[in-house]
């Protein structure tokens, strides 16, 4: 939040459907935790980051949108590479945080995606993780 009110960016959750998934709780939080840092740190000030997390039938589909620059065709499938940083990009950092992100996202089987966003016009990074019953209350 510090970062997105700085530097002025709407950043919301558009969708928060109730859903279990069963996964490595810690692992999840940081793949979300690097979606929305690498967002955050491409979208230019003034701009939007939406997170939405939706059923869809038997799987939850967790997706980040941006309205940053995103990222060429020729480099997407790159940038999940450890260390590659899309070349001429004006931020600073490792080139780890979408490798971190595809690494937890094979953990749990769950596809990734990335394209351009349909309503932000900036990146985005989609995955599917199959739904789990929820547990039982007493």
């Amino acid at each position: 939040m510090p970062t997105a009110q700085g530097r002025h960016i709407d950043l919301g959750l558009v969708q928060a459907d109730e859903v279990a998934v069963q996964g490595h709780r810690e692992a999840l939080r940081i793949l979300v935790r690097n979606l929305l840092d690498n967002a955050l740190k491409y979208t230019p000030e003034g701009g939007t980051v939406d997170l939405a997390v939706r059923r869809d039938g038997h799987s939850v589909e967790l997706s980040v949108d941006d309205s940053g620059p995103g990222i060429p065709d020729a480099d997407r499938g790159r940038v999940l590479d450890r260390f590659y940083r899309v070349p001429g990009t004006p931020s600073t950092g490792s080139g780890l945080g979408l490798a971190i992100v595809k690494a937890v996202a094979d953990l749990h089987g769950a596809p990734l995606t990335l394209e351009r966003s349909a309503h932000l016009g900036g990146l985005r990074v989609a995955l599917r993780l199959p739904e789990s019953a929820p547990a039982p209350t007493a």
